[in-house]
């Protein structure tokens, strides 16, 4: 972040500071000032004790903006707090061995990794990425919460985050596997949650298809892409999955990976980098690749029918503020021509979390489920009964959020489902 960003972050900062008695400002002063004597701890730990300080010494204006804290209305539940915890229980203050404390653990994983809190903070980083190096100490001392082992052993035992080969259900979902020739264009990267959904599968293929694009799918050769395990930080279980997926991507040969979960495209990307692996393949989010085909004239949308032809748009996070990109999803959206798009207030890089990404929603369902609640009535607010997005988690999320009286007349789909019901 840049010398002009960094100021303005900052600078609703400084009126309240400037009101401020003399006293409280000194008190201010001295505690950044003297931050690393009083607060930093002797022995070395894996948790960013420099940013956990910052962020729980920050007057904490992200809290207006955290999912997980509007869907409990708790203050426990801020970025801040969050941070002091992790904090406490980095440097001991707050024992983590103890059976009384464990729910301070599981704060360190009520999370659903939104990154709301970094286009707040001065400091430009994420609680986000704090929690995680707090859960590197408590899984370094054996202290990982089980509803997190689960998942792990799901990984280890499926290959994927169901206690099931989820890819192998490809047969009787009637999902097309094709499997590489070594002389792939693309390469189709199905996320396991898309799996849950044959139907957007389906339309990618059909798409694919249509524009005549060289594609594999290796659907038998499948494993997890990490990011369940990147979150819950598990590295060397992340480092093995890379490893393999890197592997199957060389061995398609293509120049270009598709994905249709923002979080794949994620992990393949910047998070693997984290980790130290890196692929040459190029990796897009699917819509970016569906956008350039319409531009190329491969794909041709016209009208579509009037029960679809009024839309809202549901950014996910991942794919607004982690990649950066909320042009790709109205790019396809504009293509159709008759469509209305209505935006809801919070959209593009302000969108609002559906409450199914990180470990939020296996430390605690209830809470990702009134997140999703509190999206589903964001969106309604449009008074468009469809909702396009193009995350697998956000498009399971939502539908948690839709009041079982409204079923019927909410509908969420895929923006690639919308683009094949225009061809």
């Amino acid at each position: 972040m840049g010398v002009f960003e960094t100021l303005k972050k900052y600078k609703w900062m400084l009126p309240l500071i400037n009101k401020a008695d003399r006293e409280t400002k000194s008190i201010l002063m001295k505690n950044f000032r003297k931050k690393k004597a009083n607060f930093y701890p002797k022995k070395e730990l894996k948790a960013n004790i420099d940013d956990l300080i910052k962020c729980m010494l920050c007057p904490n204006m992200c809290r207006f903006d955290c999912g997980t804290l509007q869907a409990s209305n708790t203050e426990t539940m801020s970025p801040a707090y969050k941070a002091r915890i992790g904090y406490y229980l980095s440097i001991g203050k707050i024992d983590p061995t103890l059976a009384e404390n464990k729910e301070f653990i599981d704060l360190m994983y009520k999370c659903t990794n939104e990154e709301n809190c970094k286009v707040w903070c001065p400091f430009d980083f994420s609680v986000v990425s704090l929690l995680e190096t707090v859960r590197d100490d408590l899984n370094e001392n054996g202290l990982m919460p089980e509803y997190c082992k689960k998942q792990i052993e799901k990984i280890k035992s499926t290959g994927t985050i169901e206690d099931y080969n989820i890819f192998k259900t490809y047969e009787e979902k009637e999902i097309d596997n094709i499997e590489t020739d070594g002389k792939d264009e693309v390469f189709y990267y199905i996320g396991c949650e898309t799996m849950k959904f044959p139907a957007v599968v389906n339309a990618n293929i059909e798409l694919l298809k249509k524009a005549k694009v060289k594609f594999s799918t290796n659907l038998d050769q499948r494993v997890c892409c990490g990011a369940p395990v990147l979150n819950i930080r598990d590295m060397n279980l992340a480092k093995e999955l890379a490893q393999k997926n890197i592997e199957l991507i060389n061995k398609t040969g293509a120049k270009v990976l598709i994905s249709d979960c923002p979080g794949c495209v994620l992990s393949l990307t910047k998070r693997y980098e984290s980790i130290g692996i890196k692929t040459e393949t190029k990796v897009i989010h699917i819509a970016e690749f569906l956008k350039d085909l319409i531009e190329k004239d491969k794909l041709k949308p016209r009208t579509i029918n009037e029960d679809l032809n009024k839309v809202t748009i549901h950014d996910p996070c991942l794919l607004a503020r982690n990649l950066h990109n909320t042009s790709t999803i109205r790019a396809v959206l504009k293509s159709i021509p008759n469509l209305e798009i209505v935006e809801p207030i919070y959209n593009k890089e302000d969108t609002h979390c559906c409450g199914w990404s990180g470990t939020a929603h296996w430390a605690d369902k209830n809470l990702a489920i009134q997140e999703a609640t509190n999206r589903i009535k964001e969106l309604m607010e449009t008074n468009a009964k469809n909702i396009i997005s193009a995350c697998p988690l956000c498009e399971l999320g939502l539908n948690y959020g839709i009041k079982n009286k409204d079923k019927e007349k909410i509908k969420i789909y895929d923006v690639s489902e919308l683009l094949i019901k225009s061809l």
